[in-house]
């Protein structure tokens, strides 16, 4: 008995000391998101941008992209990924749209940094980007 709690000490102490790095339930992740705002990272300033319609990305649980402008799914979205997944804190995308007269310099994957019912904060390394839910 001696011997085993030493070694059960440490173990505990090592399942204890391990860190999630996912942020929030992934189920959270599953839904429409509309562009908040977003700001440069070390800045302290956000931006807001007024747009020509309501655009929305839905994340779906098989791992799909679906990008609306106004309610309407708009297809062919000229370097953004198709399809995503999520490797803990991580969102990997992948298959992304090419258009001939467009030089793609696409975002590969962002760092979730808050997950919330209402609200996804994404880190590109270059902005954190900040969405609301649409419901």
């Amino acid at each position: 008995m001696k011997r085993i709690l030493p070694f059960a000490v440490l173990l505990a102490m090592c399942v204890a000391c391990h860190k999630d790095t996912s942020v929030g339930p992934a189920n959270l992740l599953f839904q429409r998101w509309q562009l908040l705002q977003r700001k440069r990272i070390g800045d302290t300033a956000w931006m807001v941008y007024n747009t020509d319609g309501v655009y929305d990305t839905e994340y779906r649980q098989d791992g799909t992209l679906v990008y609306r402008r106004d309610g309407v799914i708009q297809s062919g979205q000229c370097c953004r990924g198709n399809l995503f997944r999520r490797d803990g804190a991580k969102i990997i995308y992948s298959d992304f749209t090419s258009c001939p007269t467009v030089f793609c310099a696409s975002v590969q994957s962002v760092v979730i940094q808050q997950l919330t019912d209402n609200l996804l904060e994404l880190n590109d390394g270059a902005y954190i980007i900040q969405y609301q839910s649409v419901r």
